[in-house]
């Protein structure tokens, strides 16, 4: 922030000018010694400058990546943004499927559901009219099959008694044709032998007769006649038997016809209980396929009512999935909201650090020019009290302008903390033409957390000195009121405080930009100290660590080399 300038009317310019005249021929009578100084300060500007320009590109790099990761951290927001609405609308799309699927098989499932009861039930039904038909068609048939196996254990024992007596009656025959045979041949055995006994007899009774005739007729005659009576007797007993054997023969004719008969009548009728009970077996085997075909759709149906449940326990887990999911984008919808918050945060504050960064810089070249120009100020025994106060008032104004410009960024404390009350209201009284920053903040909080006694020039309430300090002048540890009244032989008063507040915005700049302590002093004693810089007075040396003091630490001295 450039220094305000004061304007005072003509008077003033024409002392600023008599005041560049001098000045003018001070330029013009430069040393080798000065001009060495001055590239001294030149190089250590430049140098200075370098590390500036260093930390600028590291915290330009720093920068750069820190937005390279913003950009990373948005783009893999966006990507898990679209994976997530892809996934999101995929398991949308899944779980609109399935329901679909669900209920289309739920509806399917109830409709053959319905359809296998109302056939469950019309084959129950069927079932138990075809299982009362039948049994009761098993109880006919097991009636009829008991009446069979009786009529059957008849018909074999009669078929037995038929074989019995076939084989009996053709024994029977065998043993009459035989006996017949036998009689046959005996007859016309007993025929011959009766014939020849009879030609015998004959010849013998015609001879006996023919002998007897002549003894005695009658006795032979009635011997003959008792023979044929007893031959006669015996062939009509034969006929008697031959006669009762021809009667059996034709009743047992007559019973084998009879059993033929029956055979014939039992026969189709067997022959079509065994055609009705192969049927009987074939629906049986019907009922049993049946039975056995609905066990199988009994066991489809609950193998359906298990892969229902199934799909109920994939709905449920898909839904939870997409509770989880949903829950999930809320959070990296919030984690990514809170990252563009702190984003923005970072943003803001990185600018804000830019800004705060370009005005301490330009406030700390300021009060190191100034502070060199209030401490390069010597008055010459030549110059005339007027032009010795106007340069004291430029320097003044400018030294002022500049802690003004460092409070109100903040950084530095005001003129109030540092004189009493009545000696600021004079002071604003001299000085009240110029317009100060500070008048325009009156109201605002004051940022700066420093307090009396933190220049190291004022004690503190429990403020022990060390012992380094312990040669410094009593004058110098002096109350608020009597900062002014500091007094450095060699050292003009109003610069000396002005140097104390330019000190102070010094320090509180190294505090806020967190310089080492030796870095700080070196930038702003470096052109006091050099070896080319001449007979400088060692009092504004260490007026000036005097100031420093309280926040650079005891070590201090070292880097002065006092």
């Amino acid at each position: 922030m450039p220094p305000k300038k004061n304007v005072k009317g003509s008077g003033d310019i024409s002392n600023k000018k008599e005041s560049i005249e001098p000045e003018q021929k001070n330029d013009e009578e430069l040393t080798e010694s000065d001009k060495n100084f001055y590239r001294g300060q030149i190089r250590d500007l430049e140098e200075r400058l370098e590390r500036y320009q260093h930390k600028c590109d590291e915290l330009e790099v720093k920068e750069k990546d820190l937005s390279s990761k913003i950009d990373n951290v948005e783009k893999e927001k966006k990507d898990i943004i679209l994976y997530l609405k892809g996934t999101l609308a995929q398991k949308e799309d899944e779980l609109t499927d399935l329901t679909e699927t669900f209920s289309r098989h739920q509806q399917a499932q109830e409709a053959e559901r319905e359809s296998f009861e109302l056939q469950l039930s019309m084959l129950r039904h069927e079932l138990q009219e075809n299982k009362e038909k039948f049994t009761s068609e098993n109880m006919a048939l097991a009636g009829k099959l008991a009446s069979l196996e009786d009529f059957s254990m008849q018909r074999e024992k009669l078929m037995a008694e038929r074989r019995s007596l076939e084989e009996q009656l053709q024994n029977q025959k065998e043993e009459h044709q035989a006996q017949i045979y036998n009689l046959e041949k005996k007859a016309v055995l007993d025929n011959d032998r009766l014939k020849k006994e009879m030609l015998q007899h004959v010849a013998a009774v015609a001879a006996e007769f023919r002998r007897v005739s002549d003894q005695k007729m009658p006795e032979t005659t009635m011997r003959a006649m008792q023979e044929n009576l007893f031959v006669t007797a015996q062939l009509q007993k034969l006929s008697d038997k031959t006669q009762e054997l021809l009667k059996e023969n034709d009743a047992l004719r007559a019973r084998e016809r009879q059993l033929k008969i029956e055979n014939g009548i039992t026969e189709p009728l067997l022959h079509e209980i065994t055609k009705k009970n192969v049927a009987n077996q074939k629906v049986v085997h019907q009922l049993t396929e049946k039975c056995k075909q609905m066990q199988s759709e009994v066991e489809k149906c609950a193998k359906l009512k298990l892969e229902h449940q199934e799909l109920l326990d994939n709905h449920s887990a898909v839904c939870t999935e997409l509770d989880a999911l949903r829950k999930k984008h809320a959070t990296v919808i919030e984690v990514l909201n809170k990252t563009k918050a702190e984003a923005k945060t970072h943003r803001k504050e990185l600018e804000e650090e830019r800004m705060l960064r370009g005005q301490i810089k330009t406030v700390l070249e300021e009060a190191a020019v100034a502070l060199k120009e209030a401490l390069r100020e010597v008055p010459k025994e030549e110059d005339s009290e007027l032009k010795v106060t106007v340069r004291r008032n430029q320097m003044m104004q400018k030294l002022l302008a500049v802690l003004d410009s460092a409070a109100a960024l903040g950084n530095g404390p005001t003129l109030t903390e540092f004189m009493p009350e009545v000696a600021c209201r004079r002071d604003l009284k001299k000085v009240s033409d110029v317009k100060r920053p500070s008048e325009l903040r009156q109201k605002s909080i004051n940022l700066s957390h420093f307090k009396t006694g933190d220049l190291g020039l004022v004690p503190r309430k429990t403020h022990t000195t060390s012992s380094k300090m312990g040669n410094l002048s009593r004058s110098v540890y002096t109350s608020p009121h009597n900062v002014a009244s500091v007094s450095v032989p060699g050292l003009d008063p109003i610069l000396a405080q002005c140097s104390i507040f330019v000190g102070v915005i010094v320090a509180q700049c190294w505090q806020f930009w967190q310089l080492d302590s030796g870095q700080c002093i070196w930038a702003v004693i470096h052109p006091f100290v050099h070896p080319e810089s001449g007979n400088r007075n060692q009092a504004e040396l260490f007026l000036l660590a005097c100031q420093i003091w309280a926040f650079i630490g005891p070590n201090c001295f070292g880097y002065l080399g006092i």
